[in-house]
């Protein structure tokens, strides 16, 4: 494990309801010191925290979604909110980060992820909420809490809010509960992580050297990529867990806004938990960074640990590199083979455009890829005639590039 410092201080969800054929009620609740109340018992629950948003305080009492029997199609719970009986609530106008949200769990025992019955919705006074309640598919602990409180109306302070939630079809009871939260924006957070933790430039150093002396590991250089695997764009915040074994950083920023949206805290890559607080600035990739152009993309890691970068596929291209000036030079095609045709001859040019030839046989693995010579068969050598020499003039030089030129009939000579 590497060592490290620290210097820190949706897609919305269609609706399965209409109508008004529901079952339900609401209770008026007043403001609780514990997490909430359900009827006359106190019952709380607990959540997994979040970088995102930290629970300040209930909002209403907790309430349960009762197991639906089969004959029943969908069901309601209501918590009514009036901003005169939480005065905490006037936070949410004065400062934006405090929002109100709904959260619910599918047990009341220990700490819960976020779930809700998996057909249900959220309205605040009649109006749905656009919110995916669902999570990603087949990846629980990846929902997020509803933020209702632009949906809410704090003013006037008696104003009676119903925040409701409908559900359909579930086997096992669930508990809703509303809580003010303060949240923190995925900028600042990746603010936290840039002036946090870092894992120092001398220990990656020391782990690629400790690896190339392993005798049991053949190591050869490696290409680190410049980009976030997240994004495909340069990386600026580079960073990933301590406990990541590989180079290969991701942006904080592309991470955390990838979390926001469905939380996973998982490294897009080894796929090793990455929680916010195991993040950390990989100071060798910072350094590689701000010593390189913005345009390049990797560079190569030899096993020493020294770094260069790591050119384009262009570059390495003579084809790719020179392809105009060849083709503009007539200068260097020439005449290679006759072909007999109709008792014709022909020219045929040595080198094809758009790689409609097919590579020469001969020396090709020290040919270019991309670089091409003439196709076809070789005819038995017949007769070869030298179209280059002129019978006036031997030093003439050779005639402008054409592709279809006659020879005369062999009667002609």
């Amino acid at each position: 494990m590497l060592d490290y410092t620290n210097n820190a201080p949706a897609q919305p969800a269609r609706s399965y309801f209409s109508g008004s054929n529901l079952n339900g009620g609401g209770a008026h609740v007043g403001l609780g010191h514990a997490v909430g109340y359900h009827g006359g018992s106190q019952m709380s629950l607990q959540f997994k925290p979040s970088p995102f948003y930290e629970i300040r305080r209930p909002v209403g009492p907790i309430r349960t979604c009762e197991v639906l029997a089969m004959s029943q199609h969908r069901n309601l719970v209501t918590i009514k909110i009036r901003a005169s009986e939480h005065a905490a609530l006037q936070q949410c106008i004065t400062d934006k980060s405090f929002r109100v949200m709904v959260f619910c769990a599918g047990d009341k025992n220990g700490i819960q992820d976020i779930a809700f019955p998996h057909q249900s919705e959220v309205k605040v006074n009649g109006g749905e909420i656009k919110a995916n309640l669902r999570g990603l598919k087949n990846k629980p602990g990846s929902t997020r809490p509803v933020d209702i409180t632009d949906a809410l109306r704090l003013k006037p302070s008696n104003y009676e809010n119903n925040v409701e939630l409908i559900y359909a079809l579930t086997t096992k009871p669930f508990y809703v509960a509303v809580y003010l939260c303060k949240t923190t924006s995925v900028q600042d957070l990746a603010a936290r992580i840039e002036h946090g933790k870092k894992i120092p430039k001398a220990s990656v150093i020391s782990e690629i050297r400790k690896e190339a002396a392993d005798t049991d590991i053949v190591t050869t250089s490696q290409v680190l990529s410049l980009k976030c695997p997240l994004s495909y764009m340069r990386l600026a915040i580079p960073c990933r867990s301590y406990v990541c074994k590989h180079i290969q950083c991701f942006d904080a920023t592309s991470y955390l806004q990838l979390q926001e949206q469905g939380p996973q805290w998982l490294c897009p890559i080894c796929n090793k938990s990455a929680t916010y607080e195991s993040l950390a600035i990989d100071e060798y990739v910072k350094d590689i960074l701000a010593n390189t152009s913005k345009d390049l993309e990797q560079v190569t890691i030899e096993p020493d640990a020294q770094w260069h970068a790591q050119s384009s596929v262009d570059d390495h291209n003579p084809y790719r590199g020179n392809q105009s000036a060849a083709l503009d030079d007539d200068d260097d095609l020439e005449i290679s083979e006759i072909s007999i045709v109709g008792g014709r001859k022909y020219e045929t040019p040595s080198r094809s455009l758009q790689g409609t030839a097919t590579p020469t046989t001969r020396d090709s693995s020290s040919m270019p890829r991309g670089l091409w010579s003439v196709s076809g068969k070789r005819p038995a050598p017949q007769e070869i005639v030298d179209l280059t020499l002129d019978s006036d003039d031997d030093d003439a030089p050779p005639p402008r590039k054409k592709q279809h030129l006659s020879v005369p009939e062999l009667g002609d000579y």
